[in-house]
């Protein structure tokens, strides 16, 4: 699951289907309610191609700065070169979210940061509360944790035409789109911070050929090529019914203020 997760090419195909077809703009979603400041100092785990990256880069001024970490070389050098009009501004970090102190240590960086954000990535640490721990002793006294993830019945849809195709959804990916924000994320935010906001919204997604929704699952971490003929024999029988395939995304926003 890990190694399909980490791959750009794949990550940039799961994000442009979901983007085109999304009803809500996810990335204006988060922002709306995670404001960054000019002079802000941002610590981005998971940053992947920077889908989010850069409409915080954005918002930054002058004195601000955004790190961006990543395990994935080939996604920082994408993020690079979109990034390209924010050169002073912009540091990557190759290394996984397990290697978080040493990895800053190793690259010079010895600040703390007034934001630390993660959106659909944290669960790939092999200890995620372990993670957290490492980024909470790197915040500035009024600093702030963001994490963006999926939760309860997402993805439910494809999940269902997937397993009547016969294929099975790996535990460790039901874990991650259904349980980890709920079982993780909020127990520890809760015990770490004064102050804790969850916002919740279903974003459906609207794909209108076939051909879309298959292009999404094969570029996922539960793509099985061995059902894919069933799965495309299932598809085929939907759309002589519908017009479309909906899949809703269900996401969960914690942001934690006011450390204890």
């Amino acid at each position: 699951m890990t190694s399909r997760a980490t791959q750009a090419e794949l990550l940039e195909q799961r994000i442009a289907e979901n983007r085109a077809s999304q009803e809500i703009d996810l990335v204006e979603w988060i922002f709306e309610r995670i404001p960054v400041r000019e002079s802000d100092q941002v610590l981005e785990l998971c940053c992947g191609t920077g889908g989010q990256t850069l409409r915080m880069l954005s918002a930054l001024g002058d004195r601000g700065r955004l790190f961006a970490m990543d395990v994935s070389s080939d996604a920082l050098k994408t993020l690079t070169e979109r990034a390209s009009s924010h050169k002073s501004q912009l540091f990557t970090i190759q290394a996984s979210l397990d290697d978080l102190p040493s990895a800053l240590r190793s690259a010079g960086i010895e600040q703390s940061f007034n934001l630390i954000f993660c959106a659909y990535g944290l669960y790939y640490s092999s200890d995620a509360s372990t993670t957290l721990d490492a980024a909470f002793s790197l915040l500035k006294r009024d600093g702030r944790i963001a994490v963006a993830g999926p939760f309860g019945p997402n993805n439910a849809q494809l999940f269902d035409l997937v397993r009547a195709s016969g294929a099975a959804i790996p535990d460790p990916v039901i874990s991650s789109s259904e349980r980890f924000m709920s079982q993780v994320v909020v127990p520890w935010a809760a015990v770490k911070f004064q102050s804790v906001r969850i916002s919740t919204i279903v974003n459906p997604i609207r794909w209108s050929t076939p051909e879309r929704v298959l292009n999404y699952w094969q570029n996922t971490t539960f793509y099985s090529a061995a059902h894919r003929p069933e799965f495309e024999r299932r598809l085929a029988q939907h759309f002589a019914q519908h017009n479309e395939f909906v899949n809703e995304k269900w996401v969960m926003l914690v942001e934690m203020t006011d450390a204890r």
